[in-house]
């Protein structure tokens, strides 16, 4: 789908679907409000994603990369624009002392929450986005 596969690295479907029915739906809600998305967004995100998943040591982004990209990605447009479109809550930093406080579980929480703050978002402004291909 996007022409940055062959020298960034693969993308399956869920992932490339997730990226793009995002952005679709992002445009949509952000158009007209003064903080449009910007245009080389998609293309952001699939360098997020693969890089994800370079640094987890696959060489095809999955569907959790791009869940991670697009956290990121949006809690930054959040910070910056002060406008999340799936309701990112405000970035806050890890503060000295509170390092033992962040576990894996807490992260796939969080993970897992976006997932689907993300999902009912896409569905929501996004008409023709689906999940998976079983749909």
């Amino acid at each position: 789908s996007s022409g940055i596969n062959a020298e960034y690295g693969q993308f399956d479907e869920a992932c490339t679907r997730l990226i793009e029915g995002y952005c679709v739906a992002a445009k949509s809600v952000r158009y007209g409000s003064g903080c449009e998305l910007p245009v080389n967004a998609s293309y952001t995100l699939h360098l997020l994603a693969g890089n994800h998943a370079r640094i987890n040591f696959r060489e095809t982004a999955l569907d959790v990369d791009a869940v991670a990209a697009l956290k990121l990605y949006d809690e930054c447009l959040s910070s910056h624009q002060q406008f999340s479109t799936v309701d990112s809550p405000k970035t806050t930093h890890i503060k000295p002392g509170e390092e033992d406080a962040i576990t894996s579980e807490k992260i796939d929480s969080d993970i897992e929450e976006f997932y689907g703050r993300v999902v009912n978002f896409c569905t929501t402004y996004n008409p023709g986005f689906v999940v998976n291909n079983e749909q």
